[in-house]
């Protein structure tokens, strides 16, 4: 083989392996943004236990979980819970725009941060299993509510929500361990 021939060889193995190279890259760096192991994972749910009635009222107690499947810690600097009822003698009537959703017309709590200021975040760090609890008085002439928990992610904006249905009534499974 003369020298000509040898360049040649030369010059096509390497860019077939610039080629390679490249097209590794590109593959790894969509690959990584499909995973994107370094992105929050939130599973996110709310769930109630009502008390009562007492005086009138009930005692809803609210224990929102955080299950961080992801690689790295998420901090919660607001977590928004918002709760909508319907009174005992109404109807159910679905939701003028979003038909046939159910309509829940009084607004019992409008949106509160659960987050104290002083403490300014909650964080939840990878493979943990958090729960926040909240609890406010439900007026007992309620007979359904409806829980709306949600939060923002930080790196993006992205709204992230869990919202229940519970009839206002107390629990008549709970047992008390002394």
């Amino acid at each position: 083989m003369d020298d000509n021939t040898k360049n040649i060889l030369e010059v096509a193995f390497q860019g077939i392996q610039a080629t390679v190279l490249i097209a590794s890259a590109f593959w790894a760096y969509f690959r990584f943004r499909q995973e994107t192991p370094l992105h929050p994972r939130i599973e996110f749910d709310v769930k109630c236990v009502l008390y009562g009635p007492h005086l009138n009222n009930y005692l809803a107690t609210f224990t929102i979980t955080a299950n961080n499947k992801g690689n790295v810690e998420h901090r919660f600097s607001e977590i928004r819970l918002k709760v909508l009822g319907i009174k005992n003698n109404e109807p159910l009537t679905e939701h003028i725009e979003f038909t046939p959703l159910i309509n829940f017309p009084d607004k019992i709590i409008r949106g509160v941060n659960i987050v104290p200021s002083s403490f300014g975040y909650f964080f939840v760090r990878p493979s943990v299993n958090q729960t926040f609890n909240y609890a406010i008085k439900i007026p007992e002439h309620y007979r359904f509510i409806l829980v709306r928990a949600t939060f923002k992610y930080q790196q993006n904006g992205d709204l992230h929500t869990a919202e229940r249905v519970f009839e206002v009534k107390a629990e008549t499974n709970q047992h008390i361990q002394l």
